[in-house]
């Protein structure tokens, strides 16, 4: 992480950098602009965005914007393209090997660290409704992520100049998947994304809490706690409260993609802080 710089918002008490994922419709361009309009520190660019994508997203152009801004880059691996937990070993390779190449472009940008997704465990469509069983998948979670995720992780690690790799809670974790993230912290540099928003609608989530001191990046959005809807700050019952703002040195994000939705939040977030004791 490169040195602290002076937060373009009013609350300059604060140690964190505020950023923002890009609007859906922004070209790299136009994120560069806005997020240099609206007093953000960084962006964090949504590899599933066919214009964010590694193979589409020409570093020297990233490069030449982050030093035209003096705005910082965060990586987010694709969700759509990686699955870690997939039943497929085949699956599980092609995912490392993408994240492989996620890691070579982030590297080349000079981004400060990359996000990504553990993955997803299919539930079924039946004539009863939707049904999905956690146990299911339960010992298999447990050994690909111990297993396979942490000898990636220890590779990583061995090499010069690593990026930081962030992951970040997404679906619900049953105590064996709870119990392999929290061996793989203790045995490797594992660094964290916390999503407020997925904490709201999701178990087992609580262990990126108490391993709070590996976070690096905080995802801010809003739900009513059903389901992950990504709205503006103040417009569903997330709490705020559970983040340590005042000690908290890292990155935090907007997740909006879209601007009004984003402004708005950013609004939010400064008269919580304000009103911070």
């Amino acid at each position: 992480m490169g040195p602290l710089k002076s937060l373009n918002f009013k609350f300059k008490n604060f140690k964190f950098r505020l950023g923002t994922q890009p609007d859906i419709f922004h070209s790299l361009n136009q994120a560069f602009e806005f997020a240099t309009r609206n007093g953000f520190q960084h962006i964090e660019l949504l590899m599933d965005h066919p214009h964010f994508y590694h193979e589409n997203l020409n570093y020297a152009e990233v490069l030449e914007l982050k030093g035209s801004y003096d705005i910082d880059v965060l990586i987010h691996a694709s969700a759509t393209a990686t699955n870690f937990i997939s039943l497929s070993s085949e699956m599980r390779k092609a995912s490392y090997r993408e994240l492989e190449k996620t890691i070579f472009l982030a590297n080349r940008c000079e981004a400060e660290l990359i996000t990504f997704h553990l993955g997803w465990n299919p539930g079924f469509i039946t004539s009863k409704g939707f049904i999905f069983k956690p146990e299911w998948y339960s010992e298999h979670n447990y050994r690909v992520i111990k297993e396979e995720m942490g000898k990636f992780l220890k590779e990583i690690e061995s090499r010069d100049n690593s990026m930081m790799l962030c992951l970040e809670n997404t679906i619900g974790m049953d105590e064996r998947t709870e119990k392999a993230i929290e061996e793989i912290i203790h045995e490797t540099d594992l660094r964290l994304t916390f999503d407020i928003g997925h904490w709201n609608v999701k178990p087992g989530h609580d262990i990126f809490l108490k391993h709070f001191d590996r976070v690096e990046n905080i995802h801010l959005h809003d739900n009513k706690g059903d389901y992950d809807t990504h709205m503006a700050l103040g417009r569903g019952n997330i709490d705020l409260g559970i983040i340590p703002f005042k000690e908290y040195r890292g990155f935090v994000t907007l997740e909006l993609r879209d601007e009004k939705a984003i402004v708005e939040s950013k609004k939010h977030l400064e008269e919580y802080l304000k009103n911070l004791k």
